[in-house]
């Protein structure tokens, strides 16, 4: 019988990026012959955010913005994002916090698959996401390990190190992400491409539904971080090129005449990334579907996402489209930015690919098939 493969990841969540990546790296490993599912969990933290004990965890300030940021942003997509979610091919048991030590005895290999994860913050820390319940290495790998931080607290280190090192296989998502855990522990983590990159701009496109705007040329704008350059910079863009504003979710700290989508469906989100004229965006996975889509693209690195920025100028810098970032200082200058030559970082794509494609052969082993 085929190796059974289960994907851990916090692709029950309503936002986009994750639930991309998750669909991407399970549809890319099931179709590298592997049988594989993804798990179905939902930490406790997300499952019941507005628990008092939540509070404790993260601090008071931090537990009403988190409060106010699922009720604006993540409930209200329920809907929207069940049909997407409805594609994986998901565990029928739906696990809690502690339940989910159970799945050690169901899964030949236990893949912890990417954005976040390891968020080594203490106040988001859940151990979950280490498997300290499987005792057996060689049932546990990371693919794309991102820990959400440029440095790692000087007291949770000894957890990290002993945490990570129970792994047979770590891959990182950043280079910064790579340094730490190397810097830390004694594995090794090659850095490897975001799970979506695993599929091509025509898989992507294959799911994406066309928006009306089609035909139309519009800047598209996925703000998720508070900064008001984004708003100053898109409005700009769009009086230059005579370019509609369409907003998702909508803006934040000023008011823009626009046309505000704010609890888009994932299939639609990807319509309108791919026939953008252009995108300007705060975030790592708007950042990554307008490269995959060869857009014209601006990424900004908001005053709030400071300490988790390498995630940004790491994906730049690989593509070697370092400037395409956004910033105060030279905004009046990239408004006259030449279109970007997408031939050399399409065959980057490929290669990137394809090295990725070799690491998780090498960390789940050759798929077995049933004997005749």
């Amino acid at each position: 019988m085929k190796k059974k493969i289960g994907i851990i990841n916090h692709w029950m969540v309503n936002n986009y990026g994750v639930l991309y990546l998750a669909y991407a790296l399970e549809r890319k490993i099931r179709e590298m012959g592997y049988d594989v599912e993804t798990i179905s969990w939902l930490p406790d933290e997300v499952r019941r955010p507005w628990q008092l004990s939540m509070a404790k965890k993260t601090g008071l300030l931090h537990y009403l913005l988190r409060l106010g940021y699922f009720g604006v942003f993540i409930l209200p997509r329920q809907w929207s994002f069940r049909k997407f979610r409805s594609m994986m091919h998901a565990s029928k048991r739906k696990y809690t916090d502690a339940s989910l030590p159970e799945i050690k005895n169901i899964y030949d290999k236990i893949v912890i698959g990417g954005d976040q994860l390891w968020n080594c913050k203490v106040n988001y820390y859940n151990e979950n996401n280490f498997l300290p319940f499987v005792e057996e290495k060689e049932k546990k790998v990371v693919y794309a390990a991102s820990l959400s931080q440029d440095f790692i607290r000087e007291d949770f280190k000894s957890t990290f190190r002993e945490l990570a090192e129970g792994f047979s296989y770590v891959t990182s998502r950043e280079q910064r992400a790579k340094e730490l855990i190397e810097e830390t522990t004694t594995l090794k983590a090659p850095r490897v491409a975001d799970p979506a990159f695993l599929l091509s701009a025509e898989e992507w496109g294959a799911l994406a539904k066309d928006p009306p705007e089609k035909g139309e040329d519009y800047v598209f704008v996925y703000q998720v971080q508070s900064d008001v350059l984004v708003i100053r910079f898109a409005e700009e863009l769009a009086r230059k090129y005579q370019c509609k504003i369409i907003y998702c979710p909508f803006p934040l700290k000023k008011q823009i005449h626009c046309r505000r989508h704010p609890y888009l469906s994932p299939e639609q989100w990807l319509g309108y990334v791919k026939h953008a004229r252009f995108v300007v965006t705060d975030a790592f996975h708007g950042t990554v579907f307008s490269i995959i889509f060869n857009r014209n693209f601006f990424s900004e690195i908001s005053e709030y996402g400071k300490d988790t920025g390498s995630r940004i100028t790491n994906i730049l810098e690989i593509f070697s489209l370092e400037k395409r970032l956004l910033t105060d200082a030279n905004a009046r200058n990239l408004i006259d930015a030449p279109f970007i030559e997408y031939a050399p970082i399409n065959e980057k794509i490929l290669k990137e690919r394809s090295e990725a494609e070799q690491h998780i052969r090498n960390m789940l082993g050759a798929p077995e098939t049933s004997k005749a």
